[in-house]
């Protein structure tokens, strides 16, 4: 008798379980999981080769590094700010009905809107996102500019530098948001600095000579650190563990995609 109980105690945590666990891997496997990235043109990536655009690269990590079923749709556009995303939100993002939204602007807000008007367009699309759609919202700041290749540079250097602006009036606005919401955010800005600041050269690997656009290595640079958190909003808590693991070991990007 006592093995038998024993026997049925085992079974109970098993089924609890795969209660936990298991249905997210049923549920995907009767709909992918619709991940919209909405952005500028390092969303859209119209410069880079197929394959090596960094929704490419997203899409590969969750459908063949993870045994996830997703769909990852580009809302980029080229000259974009979060005005301008806003305005195309319908289209861009609520018509996908999506379970997970990144959101990256910054770069062009950073010439062509002030802070204030910044974080006013980009708390509307937050709003807008968990008003109409189950979505959950993964906020990304903008890859770095390299000051002395962009067009903007000597227009900023009175403001202690063109990136260096952007930092900390734009990218804060975005990690003031994401603290305010409690949305989680990935830090692409403070990941290349960080970068950069251990191999100052590797700028002009990962940032085109327009000082603002990203290389195919960028993306796949990008990617080893951003897909990892999307992978995790779709799988859950039952993934945690595993992604942490994973962020710290990019030996899994070594899979020649």
């Amino acid at each position: 008798m006592a093995q038998l109980s024993g026997i049925k105690g085992i079974v109970k945590l098993v089924t609890v379980w795969l209660l936990l666990c298991v249905p997210i891997t049923l549920i995907a496997a009767e709909r992918a999981s619709i991940v919209v990235m909405l952005g500028d043109s390092t969303t859209l990536c119209s410069r880079n080769k197929p394959g090596a655009k960094l929704t490419d690269y997203i899409q590969s990590y969750l459908t063949q590094t993870q045994p996830l079923q997703a769909t990852v749709v580009n809302s980029g556009k080229g000259s974009d700010t979060a005005k301008g995303g806003y305005a195309r939100l319908q289209e861009a993002v609520l018509a996908h009905d999506p379970d997970v939204v990144t959101i990256s602007f910054g770069l062009n807000d950073t010439g062509l809107l002030t802070p204030e008007e910044f974080r006013q367009w980009l708390d509307k699309i937050i709003k807008e996102i968990q008003q109409k759609t189950h979505a959950k919202i993964l906020l990304v700041t903008s890859t770095p500019f390299n000051n002395t290749r962009h067009a903007w540079g000597k227009q900023f250097s009175a403001k202690g530098g063109l990136d260096e602006y952007m930092d900390a009036n734009i990218c804060m606005q975005m990690r003031d948001l994401a603290r305010q919401y409690g949305i989680p955010i990935c830090d692409l800005h403070g990941y290349f600095r960080d970068k950069f600041k251990k191999d100052p050269a590797l700028i002009d690997t990962l940032i085109l000579p327009d000082g603002v656009h990203v290389t195919d290595e960028g993306n796949r640079v990008a990617a080893e650190y951003l897909a990892p958190m999307i992978a995790t909003l779709i799988g859950g808590e039952c993934w945690r563990e595993e992604m942490s693991q994973q962020v710290a070991s990019p030996s899994i990007w070594n899979k020649g995609y």
